[in-house]
């Protein structure tokens, strides 16, 4: 105690403006660490000031041309598992490759069944990289560039250059005897000598050059991992994230992130969670929301927010029956207007969340098409700043039967929510035909709307048997632009239920 006292004595002109402008201008996981010198410079990282700028290195506006890719991310996962980006646009996106670790449980046979098993998580093959299933990679994150060796046994035999330009052999005998003017094998030789042995009057090879990392991929290879977080939420260019005892908001391209104060409930919890960010044109700070909706005892609803402006979680119990029986959400919170939406799991409902007014309500979803049997998936997310709600309906003249058979068509719906009536308005319907049933039902062909705020105006992302396709609303044509198959088929099964997020790269 005493030490801590002398050394705040030291750096008197260190007041907290100073600090302030200090852990802000460094990257966040060493303005973290570096808040870990005293309790006076944890307290100025929750500040609402530090949780505006630290998010703010440039400007973040919310784009309407659509995102860079899609992060796929297993559902109801806990902390981090696995993670995939997906360009929306593979032929002008660039390349979103990453490599990142996956604990092996999912990849080992063996190991799937042993809930004791427990070691670090090497990195992998991304979900979408079929071709690489045998590499191994020698180091623990790789930064997508040429410098990890990945060794090739039908690769040809190297040989040692002498200065003439003839190429010589590697000696591979065990038994050779080794020449008086070489080190003996195990003794330490720094690379200058080894130089100087095999070509005399050769001179050093300098350092090699350490390797740039985009911000991106640092995040997602790194940082995910190394907070063990998952995705649950996101607007414009942030993520909403949350480990098993706290929440993040993030943003991937830049490789920030600020950690919120806990809740009152923890994240394992099962809530509904909503993120919405403004920008200051004149300050360019940014000013961020989070919104929590936990079910209680009683059919009553708790809402917890979380404002930068305030630095702290605000309550809000609320006597709403018929939003707590239905708060079994199955999409992240969309943010449109002043509220929030999430996708009921079952009941054909949409949860609205008003945080100007504080009231939560229930919207209907939009009527199944004419003729039709069921409605066989559905997804919530926004484009152009509108709710957007997306289905796939039915059409069987064999409903009843369990049996395989075809002649099954499916219909794509697309509805808006206008903002003053606050009604769908349905904006596209197309027919799909060539569908066929298995057994129970199983139908074959489906397409699923991937639905994300902040997506494209005139397309949308369907999955179609684990082959994700860029469909045009205008012309109806259909692009694949990933597939989420894997040979053998472990990793592949991780993805049978995944949520889809929004990635804009870089401004």
């Amino acid at each position: 105690m005493a030490d801590a006292s002398e050394a705040a004595h030291a750096v008197p002109h260190l007041d907290d403006g100073v600090v302030a402008e200090i852990l802000h201008r460094l990257p966040t996981k060493d303005a973290y660490r570096a808040a870990a010198v005293c309790p006076r410079w944890r307290a100025v990282v929750t500040e609402p000031v530090f949780l505006s700028r630290h998010l703010a290195p440039r400007p973040l506006p919310l784009l309407d041309d659509g995102p860079r890719a899609v992060i796929l991310q297993p559902r109801r996962k806990v902390g981090y598992t696995h993670l995939t980006l997906v360009a929306t646009d593979p032929a002008g996106a660039g390349p979103v490759d990453l490599n990142v670790p996956l604990d092996p449980k999912y990849t080992d046979e063996s190991l799937k069944s042993s809930c004791a098993y427990k070691s670090p998580k090497p990195p992998t093959p991304g979900l979408l990289d079929t071709a690489a299933d045998s590499f191994v990679l020698s180091r623990l994150y790789s930064t997508g560039t040429d410098d990890d060796e990945i060794w090739d046994d039908d690769a040809p035999e190297e040989h040692d250059q002498l200065a003439g330009g003839a190429a010589v052999e590697e000696a591979r005998d065990d038994n050779a005897v080794e020449e008086p003017d070489q080190p003996a094998a195990g003794d330490d030789v720094t690379v200058g000598e080894a130089v100087e042995a095999d070509v005399p009057g050769a001179e050093a090879a300098p350092p090699p050059l350490p390797v740039e990392v985009p911000d991106h991929v640092a995040f997602f290879e790194r940082t995910v991992p190394i907070l063990d977080i998952s995705f649950v939420a996101s607007h414009g260019r942030l993520l909403l994230a949350r480990s098993r005892t706290r929440y993040y908001v993030c943003d991937p391209a830049a490789n920030r992130w600020v950690a919120l104060p806990p809740s009152s409930f923890p994240p394992t919890h099962d809530a509904a969670p909503g993120l919405h960010y403004d920008l200051d044109a004149a300050t360019g700070w940014v000013s961020f929301t989070v919104v929590l909706l936990v079910r209680l005892r009683r059919r009553r609803l708790l809402v917890e927010t979380f404002s930068s402006a305030t630095g702290r979680w605000d309550r809000n119990v609320l006597d709403a029956p018929g939003v707590a029986r239905r708060l079994g959400v199955a999409s992240q919170g969309i943010h449109v207007g002043t509220c929030f939406y999430w996708l009921c799991r079952r009941d054909g409902r949409v949860i609205r969340y008003d945080v100007a007014r504080r009231r939560a309500s229930v919207v209907r979803d939009p009527p199944e098409a004419e003729g039709s049997d069921g409605r066989a998936c559905r997804s919530l997310g926004s484009a152009g700043g509108r709710l957007r709600y997306c289905a796939f309906d039915i059409r069987d003249e064999h409903s009843g039967s369990m049996l395989p058979h075809d002649d099954i068509e499916g219909v794509h719906g697309v509805w808006v929510m206008d903002p003053g009536a606050g009604a769908w308005r349905r904006v596209h319907e197309a027919v799909v035909e060539d569908l066929s049933a298995w057994y129970f039902k199983m139908v074959w062909g489906l397409e699923k709307a991937v639905e994300f705020p902040g997506a494209c105006g005139g397309a949308i992302i369907v999955d179609q048997n684990k082959h994700l396709l860029r469909y045009d609303l205008e012309s109806g044509d259909k692009v694949k632009i990933a597939s989420l198959y894997r040979n053998d088929g472990r990793l592949g099964a991780l993805y049978g239920r995944y949520h889809a997020f929004p990635f804009f790269g870089s401004g």
